[in-house]
């Protein structure tokens, strides 16, 4: 028999008037801090959390509990009626901007009066948080130690992105559990995380359920999630898209990287912006037909796509760039991968992308050859006009494109090729990052002085020597941020050349790499003259940081180290800013199983050291 409301609400009081004083608080407690998690802060939440602090004998946690609720609560709603408040004001400014009373609301202060005042309260947050933008992770934990206020603003920006590693390593096993666990009993902790990569490792067994339950429980808790990768072994499958899709139907970004592809299901996401797919093959539960579906059903949204492969393994594209999405697109990265005609031409209709990498094989060279041979300046419409001769030329031939990569494998003997892709790169001002791979080093030479707006190269000169730098350094803007010099041999030994960089004041990375030089290995050489070995070659990393001071990261011979500056008294001669240099040693990017590697403090770096896509491009026959 069900009971009517009245009686229910009588035996609800009832039961709640039974309770002890100390679980009529805590029940009073849970129920407001619901309230606000809902977005219901208002004046009867206010009541409740002033009644549970008049009680006495409390819980110290949860007296915290409640206050930094009710503080977090009042705050945010005064930002709100600030907000507001400004609205009005400045809307009422422009009915009627001499009211002298509206001029006095408005009023700014003099800045010196507030010469007393902390910085970070004279500069709106925005501006702190601007500033953080430009500062590469591993400075920003100074942040943590600074006040609160930096704080929030380094744990936005520290965990915005995180990698979680599924794997038999305690360590990570154990760091893994703790993310799950933050998520789930802090709410702040979980809305920062915006990107998720999931590295797993692991062949079958007990393990695999255990951590796969445990993923289960914990994907719902990422609750602004918006980019997620799966990276690694086994690959996502059916039923864990399932659970993405309904966990996260709305995710831009999605990254599927392993060595089949076994996503079925993965084309019902349709809000993607970036799709990222790995696939040594055709060989996986997937049809790769769904690639295409995947581009069709986000042809309103996908703007940036990237496809690996594996050149021993037999695969094919044509399928996927049958789709019309690739007009839409505007960053296209093709990795590790047979590029065939078909795929070709239909980049050439692409006349929105800003971004190209073609990292693998031609199937037909020539067929390449003569698509980027037809590339031409269209003649403008305004031609003879002052705006005609100040505005950039127009290409043919993508004619937006900001950014462009050409690694390919087993081409390098190709003159021709490599002839028509520098002739289609030829007046391109707005070009600003440039990775030819092989491509002989006279040709590069005489395109760089046309390249003005160039901030980021790398480029390979097979026969180091002080004449072939003084030409790269002279053909390059002073502007430039990034550089990448490998070479087959040099005359001198490469850190000789650093100096020849300090002319360039606003290069944040600089890697000198010898193709055939390596850190010396224990396996060749032992005892003491292996610490004298090691101790000399990062000596030599040194003084590439202390000879070039606006370097913060350094790459030497495939390694990566961060620059630490310290004031001291007694600085290195060559230095002569009275600074000391310290190097950090980056940990080494690990097949496959390791997204797009650490942190090299910006996406200029990143895409220079090949690491803006989460596809290892390490293959027989092309370095690093």
């Amino acid at each position: 028999m069900s009971l009517i409301p009245d009686e229910l609400t009588a035996t609800v009081l009832s039961a709640v008037e039974s309770l002890p004083r100390l679980q009529k608080a805590k029940l009073l407690l849970d129920h407001s801090l619901a309230l606000l998690e809902a977005g219901q802060y208002g004046s009867v939440v206010e009541a409740y959390l002033d009644v549970y602090l008049r009680t006495p004998d409390l819980p110290k946690d949860d007296i915290a509990r409640a206050l930094v609720a009710r503080g977090r609560a009042r705050k945010g709603a005064g930002q709100r009626l600030l907000l507001m408040a400004s609205h009005d004001l400045h809307t009422a400014s422009t009915f009627d901007p001499s009211n002298r009373e509206l001029q006095c609301y408005m009023r700014r202060e003099p800045v010196i009066h507030f010469s007393g005042v902390p910085a970070s309260q004279r500069v709106p947050p925005e501006i702190w948080d601007r500033i953080a933008s430009f500062i590469p992770r591993y400075f920003l934990r100074t942040w943590l130690f600074v006040s609160s206020f930096h704080r929030d603003i380094a744990l936005r920006r520290i965990f915005h992105t995180v990698d979680l590693y599924l794997c038999e390593d305690s360590d990570s096993w154990n760091r893994t559990l703790d993310i799950f666990d933050g998520v789930k009993v802090d709410p702040l902790f979980s809305r920062r995380i915006r990107t998720l990569r999931v590295h797993w490792a692991y062949d079958g067994g007990d393990m695999l359920d255990v951590m796969s339950r445990l993923f289960r429980t914990a994907l719902p808790e990422f609750r602004a999630l918006e980019e997620f990768e799966w990276i690694g072994y086994p690959e996502l499958q059916a039923e864990m898209v399932q659970v993405l899709l309904k966990n996260h139907p709305n995710l831009v970004k999605l990254g599927l990287i392993g060595w089949h592809f076994d996503a079925v299901g993965v084309s019902e996401f349709t809000s993607l912006k970036r799709f990222t797919l790995r696939a040594e093959d055709d060989d996986g539960f997937a049809d790769m037909d769904e690639v295409r579906t995947v581009l069709d059903n986000n042809a309103d949204t996908l703007t940036h796509l990237t496809l690996g492969a594996y050149l021993a393994r037999a695969h094919s594209w044509d399928s996927a760039f049958g789709s019309p999405t690739v007009q839409n697109l505007t960053h296209l990265e093709l990795v590790d991968t047979r590029i065939s005609d078909v795929v070709l031409a239909r980049i050439a209709h692409a006349h929105n992308l800003v971004s190209l990498t073609l990292h693998g094989t031609l199937d037909m060279p020539a067929a390449a050859t003569a698509i980027f041979s037809a590339d031409h300046v269209a003649p403008s419409p305004d031609a003879g006009t002052r705006a005609s001769a100040m505005s950039a030329p127009m290409h043919v031939f993508l004619p937006h494109l900001e950014v462009f990569r050409f690694a390919l494998v087993g081409h390098d003997d190709d003159r021709l090729l490599f002839g028509a892709v520098v002739q289609f790169l030829r007046a391109r001002p707005r070009l600003r990052r440039l990775d030819l791979g092989s491509c002989p080093w006279d040709l590069v030479r005489g395109l760089l002085p046309e390249l003005t707006g160039l901030r980021v190269l790398r480029v390979r000169i097979a026969s180091l020597s002080s004449l072939t730098v003084n030409a790269l350094v002279r053909g390059l803007p002073r502007e430039m941020h990034a550089i990448h010099l490998a070479c087959a041999v040099s005359d001198r030994p490469m850190h000789e050349y650093a100096p020849a960089f300090a002319r360039f004041g606003t290069l944040s990375m600089l890697h000198l790499h010898g193709t055939s030089i390596r850190r010396p290995q224990a396996s060749r050489m032992h005892g003491k003259e292996l610490l004298l070995q090691t101790d000399a070659w990062l000596a030599h990393a040194r003084d590439v940081a202390l000879a070039v001071p606006s370097v913060d990261y350094v790459g030497w011979h495939g390694e990566h180290f961060v620059v630490v500056r310290h004031p001291t008294r007694v600085a290195p001669v060559r230095a002569g800013l009275g600074v000391g240099v310290e190097l950090k040693e980056l940990p080494v990017r690990r097949r496959l199983d390791c997204g797009k590697g650490v942190d090299l403090g910006s996406d200029d770096a990143m895409w220079m050291e090949r690491k803006d896509v989460p596809i290892d491009y390490e293959i027989s026959g092309l370095e690093l």
